[in-house]
């Protein structure tokens, strides 16, 4: 049967190892999270890398430097006129030896934390700057938006410890920064805290407190995982960041898009703490029609997790920035789809909404015996989500699941595709909300928590789905007698897409007793905390010989019929 909230796209490779997919990342781990001057251990690669520029010339942003009041108004004119105008793309001047610095050579540059950006004033925010070089060859301008007006912050040299790096008389130094990220008070008093970072195209990332970095997010894609159509990478070229006041808990700044497509401008407005909120204004323009315009869109990485065939050969269980895309739909449902990875193969799917409350990209699953990384800290890894507030009443969420042969490549893309499409030429203005947070608040259903499936024993041709459901997610503290449902009349109900496929049987059973094992250290029922109800769902098909691919959908309803629980959404591909 069809179901009419998405659709399931099935792609094959025309050609494995070329695809599209994301600009290179450098990704903090946890083992670097507090160190203000190295680079990461882990990095994130292109699938096609974009092509490399330099600065945006610095006169087309101090054209703005004797402005009052400072406002995004600023940014949308000088936007509109870039987008009115045939792109230009900007001059490459990083001199040869900055660019061909190897990835060790870069990561020994380190910028100096006590020198940042208000760091001497004692604001409650500082800006440390990246340093040009190895993969990040783009140089972007930056200003300081202050009282007095805007002040172009040129490239300084002083700024930077080299460490090892020897750098030959008569190099000329770059242009400009790589891109910035600040710092704040975000988990204690003593130290600053990396909690933001703009680096490369349109990427940038943040953090909920006592979190290290995960899935990134871009202020716009372009024909993201479209085999045959090449990808387009907008950058953000100039940006303006406004000192803040000795008291304020946000920061604000505002980027300048450009692009062979588009041109935009946007204005950010961050809020630290134990959940990250970042309220995001735009305007873009379009100089040209293009395939796929992704709104609002996400990367991540998901290499192999509990329900993934053919397992990657690795001493870890799963190993994954996320597992899942909820969907916060008008009506108040919710439904969960699980993330997964098909060597070879392209996975797309394509779901259809109408004024949605929020979308998230979330890591479920937080029990450290299901990554048994003690480096990368996956279970730590925080989520996303999104809430429209303008721009964003109808259109089609897109979910691009692509291979990947480890776990140093973005391989996971979600995308809001409008509909109707900007027309070329008219300003589209979008805002919306980005929750940078470890959980969602618990919604009072039962929610997704892992999925498996395989063969019945000795039924090769059947296949058996188990989805453990769970109420709320996570342990709770104790106040009176375990607050669990009576599942006595649950059942499970299963929908498929293809006529032909006999389910064979679909029961429930009761997991709570055996999820004690999932309480830190492993330690058995713990007299100050309640663990979650937990609930299996278990379902067997049949499908028709030489069907090589089921989208399903599995929800829990009571007595009554009414959902109790998320609905379960999967697209199965055969291995």
């Amino acid at each position: 049967m069809e179901h009419p909230l998405w659709q399931a796209v099935s792609v094959a490779l025309p050609q494995p190892g070329r695809l599209s997919g994301n600009t290179a990342w450098l990704h903090p781990s946890s083992a670097t999270f507090r160190n203000p001057v190295k680079f990461p251990r882990m990095l994130r690669f292109p699938f096609t890398m974009p092509a490399m520029a330099a600065a945006l010339p610095l006169a087309a942003s101090l054209s703005l430097s004797m402005a009052q009041d400072f406002s995004f108004e600023n940014v949308r004119r000088l936007a509109a006129e870039k987008a009115a105008a045939p792109y230009a793309a900007p001059a490459d001047d990083l001199a040869d030896f900055w660019k061909n610095l190897t990835y060790d050579q870069h990561r020994d540059i380190r910028f100096k934390m006590e020198a940042g950006l208000w760091a001497a004033d004692e604001k409650p925010f500082s800006i440390d700057f990246f340093h040009p070089g190895w993969t990040a060859k783009k140089t972007v301008t930056l200003n300081e938006v202050a009282d007095a007006g805007v002040k172009p912050l040129f490239f300084d040299r002083s700024l930077f410890d080299y460490g090892k790096q020897q750098v030959p008389n008569g190099i000329p130094s770059p242009p400009g920064y790589a891109g910035w990220r600040a710092r704040t008070h975000l988990n204690s008093q003593e130290y600053m805290d990396e909690f933001l970072v703009f680096l490369g195209a349109s990427y940038f990332r943040s953090i909920p407190a006592k979190a290290p970095y995960g899935l990134s997010a871009r202020g716009l894609s372009l024909n993201s995982g479209l085999p045959g159509v090449p990808e387009e990478f907008p950058d953000f070229q100039a940006f303006w960041l406004k000192q803040p006041g000795n008291n304020d808990t946000s920061l604000t700044a505002w980027a300048l898009l450009d692009g062979p497509s588009v041109a935009g401008a946007y204005q950010f407005t961050v809020t630290p703490g134990p959940e990250t909120v970042m309220e995001i204004e735009a305007e873009i323009t379009l100089r040209q029609p293009v395939k796929q315009l992704g709104l609002a869109p996400f990367s991540s990485m998901f290499w192999f997790g509990e329900l993934t065939h053919p397992r990657a050969y690795d001493f870890r269980p799963e190993v994954h920035d996320s597992d899942g895309l909820l969907m916060e739909l008008s009506t108040g449902a919710r439904h969960f789809r699980p993330l997964d990875h098909t060597p070879d193969q392209f996975r797309h799917c394509v779901f259809t909404l109408d004024k949605p409350k929020a979308w998230s990209l979330l890591q479920r699953d937080r029990a450290f015996s299901s990554y048994q990384d003690v480096e990368a800290h996956y279970h730590d890894r925080p989520g996303a989500r999104v809430e429209p507030l303008l721009g964003f009443d109808k259109g089609r969420l897109h979910l691009i699941e692509m291979p990947t042969a480890d776990e140093t490549n973005d391989n996971i893309i979600a995308l809001w595709e409008p509909d109707p499409a900007p027309e070329t030429g008219k300003p589209y203005r979008f805002k919306y909300r980005l929750v940078w947070l470890r959980d969602p608040v618990p919604s009072g259903l039962f929610a997704v928590k892992a999925t498996r499936y395989g063969h019945p024993v000795q039924r090769p041709n059947q296949l058996l789905f188990t989805i453990d459901f769970a109420k709320p997610l996570n342990p709770e503290k104790k106040a009176g007698d375990p607050k669990w449902d009576d599942f006595s009349k649950f059942k499970p109900v299963v929908t498929t897409n293809h006529p032909d496929i006999r389910l064979i049987h679909a029961d429930i059973t009761d997991l709570s007793m055996a999820n004690v094992d999932d309480l830190p250290l492993g330690m058995g029922r713990n007299p100050e905390v309640h663990m979650p109800q937990m609930l299996r769902a278990f379902f067997v098909l049949e499908p028709p010989p030489g069907l090589t691919d089921i989208d399903m959908t599995c929800e829990l309803r009571n007595g009554d019929g009414e959902a109790v629980s998320e609905r379960w959404l999967y697209l199965w591909k055969k291995p």
